[in-house]
């Protein structure tokens, strides 16, 4: 992500835009709003399905009270409302994607964005390092600690790396929780895209002197189509029109059977390492006995063995675990060929967003910013580290 803007940055510094390149930097922002909208069929309502009712609700409080937090400090501060608005969804939802997404509605302008951005993955980095380190001196469990990551942490992918550093070698427990969490918390985004188009469509009209304009007017008057995008693939999604993210196919076939050396590698490893657990000898010696996997179970407990690392020998890229897994499912491929527009959208859009952003433009926007962002993401990780020690044991 920051690399695509520094890259942009790096090219219009140095050399100015190039005229083969105005007309793509120009269609950036479109195409962003096109990498927001794939993403919405990348989750679905399954993720909600997983999540307690007491989970769901401090979730909604800290994505709530961040967005009205930073929308508070901003007026005390007296910083530009666009940018206010980017920040807020930016530090309040899940960092870059959603700040991408608020960016068109409240007019932000390149440089406000990538300021956004700065402070969303900086404040992220320090938190890989802390989080854990908090976590480990108070004893939180894998499942306080993923969901303090999930909800305290700025941006997804800080989330992720959190959480693993945190999880026991080998474990992937930590990771499960704190991205549930994370996904809840992108599943809000179209709401507080709309409500900030409310705060910035009623705050322009009583900034121009005219008469206050309904709630109403101002939705449709400002609503963005591209997050009514993201709520039909979400729906889509969640209504299986895509398809499952994955297709298994379980039927005894020869073609799917391991090779007698693969078996026998399974076999050395079951009789020799000490960190499996039953769970996965037992996954393992079917395998052994089958020589593929017969059902979800197995398949399941096989992909977190993968995850936990602790038999390299059967479980790396194209060794007898991950062979015996990919026989048996494949994955979506409508769902495979959207991810990757989704990726070249952002890649497309970011390096384009960094070609529109001059130094003095970052000058421009002060060191102000920074600040709220700073005490908005201290406050979100200090109360939900409290709330979670509070609320959450280990079921969400």
């Amino acid at each position: 992500v920051f690399l695509g803007i520094i890259l942009g940055m790096i090219i219009t510094n140095s050399m100015g835009i190039p005229k083969w390149a105005s007309s793509g930097i120009k269609t950036s922002r479109f195409v962003l709003k096109m990498g927001v909208i794939t993403l919405g069929a990348m989750y679905s309502i399954g993720e909600l399905a997983k999540l307690g009712q007491i989970s769901l609700v401090m979730i909604a409080f800290f994505v709530m009270g961040t967005v009205i937090l930073v929308l508070m400090l901003g007026k005390i501060f007296n910083t530009p409302k666009s940018m206010t608005g980017v920040l807020a969804t930016g530090v309040g939802v899940c960092g870059v994607s959603a700040a991408v997404a608020a960016a068109p509605v409240v007019r932000a302008k390149s440089s406000e964005l990538a300021y956004t951005i700065g402070t969303i993955l900086t404040f992220g980095i320090v938190c890989m390092f802390i989080f854990p380190t908090v976590g480990k001196a108070v004893g939180m469990t894998p499942t306080q600690f993923g969901a303090w990551a999930g909800t305290g942490i700025l941006n997804s992918a800080q989330v992720a790396a959190a959480s693993l550093a945190y999880d026991a070698p080998g474990s992937i427990d930590t990771l499960k929780v704190g991205e549930i969490f994370n996904i809840t918390r992108i599943l809000f985004l179209p709401f507080i895209v709309i409500l900030l188009a409310v705060w910035y469509g009623t705050g322009e009209s009583e900034e121009a002197g005219s008469k206050k304009e309904s709630v109403g007017k101002v939705i449709v008057d400002k609503f963005p189509i591209f997050v009514l995008g993201f709520i039909l693939m979400f729906a889509a999604s969640s209504m299986h029109v895509f398809g499952p993210k994955s297709i298994t196919n379980f039927e005894a076939n020869e073609k799917k059977q391991l090779k007698e050396e693969d078996i026998k590698k399974v076999e050395a490893v079951i009789a020799t390492n000490t960190k499996l657990d039953e769970k996965e000898k037992a996954a393992l010696q079917a395998l052994v006995q089958n020589k593929q996997v017969t059902d979800k179970k197995q398949l399941s407990t096989l992909k977190d063995l993968t995850h936990r690392k602790v038999a390299k020998d059967i479980t790396d890229k194209k060794s007898p675990v991950e062979t015996a897994i990919h026989k048996v499912e494949r994955k979506n491929n409508v769902l495979e060929v959207l991810r990757e527009f989704m990726i070249w959208f952002f890649a497309y859009g970011l390096v384009g967003l960094g070609m529109q952003i001059t130094i003095s433009s970052l000058r421009q926007a002060g060191g102000m910013p920074l600040v709220i962002g700073i005490i908005a993401g201290i406050a979100k990780a200090g109360l939900s580290f409290f709330a979670v020690i509070w609320l959450i044991s280990d079921k969400i």
